[in-house]
């Protein structure tokens, strides 16, 4: 069988899912192909390739994107059979009702995957499948939530008229965690590098492990190991050798100077674990990269910060979130104190180690609240980038807080009428302005201002002058277009000099410029172009939160 997949765009972090899940097609003798919707033709690829399969893996705010696409899969032949995972439909299987899709694709997949496209070529039956949703089996294994109804009542309609909303999958009908990742096949890096930029970019992003037990309430996480009770640990990971064999045999294949680790978390444990001591002596042996990693403020110790200095650590990063302990421990619900973040960062600048961090700006607080603080809802934004400064943080990221499903802060948002819970209308990227209704106009533009000076206020800590001149002018002023740039050469800067250090020749660090500039733009500011293109499917073509939509005769 011929497999498409669609993905919105390519930017520098490796499509892992798709690169896994074309990798577990390969392994049952299936074809595979990918469109991406930036900058190929979907029409003429599907003339071309004749797919029996397009598949689809979205998250919240680009699923709108798949939507069209998959209707143009439709449009263009009625027996191509169309799929969609990832988040977005895991937490929305009702979509199966709505949409243009054969099936949905909930949580994890691996088996299930390949069993979907063994059943399709042997002509057999889908619909006893686990984690497969179709028309056919969906009034058996869908149910109605019984969880934060509040976020499936959308202002002025009723939730039965949005099915997808009000639907969730029946745990019973989902396959246990795998917890042996050992067996799954090397991603299928070919897929995606035969037709991008990333075949020549040196950066080369990797999952090491599945799962993370933490209840931060921006993330999905949580829902997700609620969904899954039962059915194994909430973490998994690669033995080392499997780990190392994979990194090895990408580094033969493709120039590859540094290793981004994108675990939700790396490192679990305040003490030296076995897996870590033996990655310690391993990887530097049988790899021998710089790498980047996560893990938190309240689990580094000198001591797994060591072992990850032997192993080859350049630079991780431990988000911050909130520098406001009641945002940071009672909305957010990151369980850590001021003092454990100052530390870790003291740790990190001691030793020689950059540091990213992520912190938020726009978590919605209860007016009652910030009256109790003597606080407004800039103070708390504020707050977040004097903390950075504090911890003298090499890179800080300011992004504004998009609600999306699963997620406990959305449900608190929608109680609170901050958030209307329609998904629909989300922008793809959350570096766009606020979609919570409690910021007014002024509000909502300090904060897209903030998240593009904030970032250069951190890369001079000693400056207290420019400090307080962007807090106490610069942020006020309707010059965000103006601020793009600064911030472009600053991330630009930190990205490939300090925190992923690449060595790149000048007609590649041109050719990435050019690559990246016109989609950081797009990121922030989804009405305006940097110039003249074709509209493509991965455009909004609705009112789009976060801005307006682009107008398509531009």
């Amino acid at each position: 069988m011929k497999v498409l997949f669609v993905e919105r765009d390519v930017e520098y972090i490796d499509p892992m899912n798709v690169q896994l899940l074309s990798a577990l097609a390969k392994q049952r003798g299936h074809s595979t192909f990918l469109t991406i919707l930036s900058h190929d033709d979907l029409d003429a690829d599907l003339r071309r390739i004749q797919p029996d399969v397009v598949a689809f893996s979205a998250k919240t705010g680009e699923h709108t994107t798949y939507f069209r696409a998959a209707e143009a899969v439709k449009t263009y032949s009625r027996s191509i059979f169309t799929i969609m995972g990832g988040p977005h439909p895991t937490f929305f299987p009702g979509l199966i009702f709505t949409r243009e899709f054969d099936a949905i694709a909930i949580g994890e997949c691996d088996d299930s995957w390949q069993d979907l496209l063994d059943g399709l070529e042997a002509g057999h039956s889908i619909d006893a499948i686990p984690n497969i949703v179709t028309r056919a089996n969906a009034t058996k294994v869908l149910r109605a939530k019984t969880k934060a109804p509040e976020v499936v009542q959308l202002a002025g309609a009723a939730a039965s008229a949005r099915p997808e909303y009000d639907l969730e999958v029946d745990p019973t009908f989902l396959r246990p965690r795998r917890t042996v990742l050992d067996d799954l096949p090397f991603y299928d890096r070919e897929l995606v590098y035969r037709k991008t930029h990333l075949a020549r970019f040196p950066l080369r992003s990797f999952m090491s492990s599945r799962g993370c037990p933490y209840q931060c309430t921006y993330c999905f996480e949580p829902k997700f190991n609620v969904m899954y009770a039962g059915k194994g640990p909430i973490f998994n990971r690669y033995s080392v050798k499997r780990l190392c064999a994979e990194l090895k045999e990408l580094k033969e294949r493709w120039p590859t100077q540094f290793i981004k680790f994108y675990d939700d978390m790396f490192i679990l444990d305040r003490k030296v674990d076995a897996w870590l001591a033996e990655f310690a002596e391993v990887y530097p042996r049988e790899v021998g990269l710089p790498f980047f990693c996560l893990t938190r403020c309240n689990v580094l110790t000198p001591e797994n910060l060591a072992a990850l200095k032997r192993a080859g650590l350049h630079s991780l990063t431990m988000s911050i979130e909130a520098g406001n302990e009641y945002v940071r421990n009672t909305i957010v619900k990151r369980h850590m104190k001021q003092q454990q973040i100052l530390d870790a960062y003291d740790l990190c600048s001691r030793e020689g180690v950059v540091t990213f961090a992520n912190t938020i700006l726009g978590v919605p607080v209860r007016q009652e609240v910030m009256r109790q603080h003597g606080r407004t809802a800039i103070d708390y934004d504020i707050e977040n980038l004097d903390i950075n400064i504090r911890c003298r943080v090499t890179y800080a990221e300011f992004p504004v807080l998009h609600p999306y499903p699963g997620c406990e802060l959305t449900d608190y948002a929608v109680k609170n009428g901050f958030f209307d819970g329609d998904f629909d209308k989300l922008f793809y990227s959350y570096q766009a302005e606020s979609p919570f209704t409690c910021f007014t106009p002024k509000e909502a533009l300090i904060q897209k201002n903030l998240s593009l000076l904030g970032p250069i206020c951190v890369m001079f800590p000693r400056a207290r002058w420019l400090r307080n001149l962007t807090v106490n002018v610069l942020i006020k002023l309707p010059l965000t277009k103006l601020y793009f740039l600064p911030w472009y050469l600053a991330k630009g800067y930190l990205n490939v000099f300090r925190l992923y250090p690449l060595k790149l020749s000048v007609p590649s660090l041109f050719r990435n410029v050019a690559y990246s500039i016109q989609r950081e733009w797009r990121k922030r500011s989804p009405d305006k172009l940097l110039y003249h293109k074709r509209v493509h499917l991965d455009r909004p073509t609705t009112q789009t939160l976060g801005g307006p939509p682009p107008d398509p005769g531009r």
